[in-house]
């Protein structure tokens, strides 16, 4: 999941990689301890900036290790004078003119900067610099829900072999993945590296954009 979701390093980047910065430790479903002081849920996502640890229990949501990344980054970019942001980005193929797109999670911003006419340049994290805008991912966590290929065609043709699938209904005798099926979860997921969508611009990084959206599943009218 993770080798989808970061910038994947070349051998020469490894080949001097040496000790990580920060080290991740999922234990799926095993439990945080309820009886410890301060705790009331067996599910718990720590962060030690100072140890440079991630530690996840209790969950089996691949998305919490994505985004404890996006939370160090939100630590570490400001200090940099680097705005982090919560938002997908695209640019024109002609102008180079770019967007970003902010929402919370499911208001469209993978589905919208998938849009085959213009470059994708991520579609969740990214920061913005005196530079322009960089994507922090190497990757996309599309949501699956009913995904078909007539309506999203280039997110159905990323979610291929490489790609990972979460929380979806497989039949294993006929090798099919029903999206329509939610017997799971609402929330299904797949993740796939930004180069298997053909709208991608490598490397991800765009100028200062110059539209800035704002999306919103606002139900209540308030907006």
């Amino acid at each position: 999941f993770m080798h989808n979701m970061l910038i994947r390093p070349t051998e020469e980047q490894l080949e001097d990689f040496g000790k990580p910065d920060y080290v991740i430790y999922n234990a799926g479903t095993f439990p945080a301890n309820r009886f410890t002081t301060g705790m009331t849920s067996k599910t718990s996502v720590d962060l030690s900036i100072e140890d440079g640890e991630i530690v996840i229990l209790g969950t089996e949501y691949a998305g919490e290790m994505k985004k404890g990344i996006f939370t160090v980054m939100n630590y570490l970019m400001p200090k940099l004078g680097i705005l982090s942001m919560h938002c997908s980005a695209t640019a024109d193929r002609q102008t180079g003119r770019s967007s970003v797109l902010f929402g919370l999670s499911g208001t469209g911003k993978t589905t919208l900067s998938a849009d085959p006419k213009r470059f994708l340049i991520g579609d969740d994290e990214h920061c913005w610099t005196d530079n322009g805008i960089f994507n922090i991912e190497g990757g996309c966590y599309a949501k699956a829900i009913y995904l078909s290929r007539e309506n999203e065609p280039e997110i159905f043709q990323a979610l291929r072999y490489g790609a990972v699938l979460e929380n979806v209904v497989y039949d294993e005798a006929r090798h099919h993945v029903d999206f329509d099926d939610t017997s799971f979860t609402q929330n299904t997921r797949g993740a796939y590296p930004i180069e298997y969508m053909p709208s991608a611009k490598i490397p991800c990084v765009a100028d200062h954009p110059n539209d800035v959206i704002f999306l919103t599943c606002d139900a209540f009218g308030v907006l």
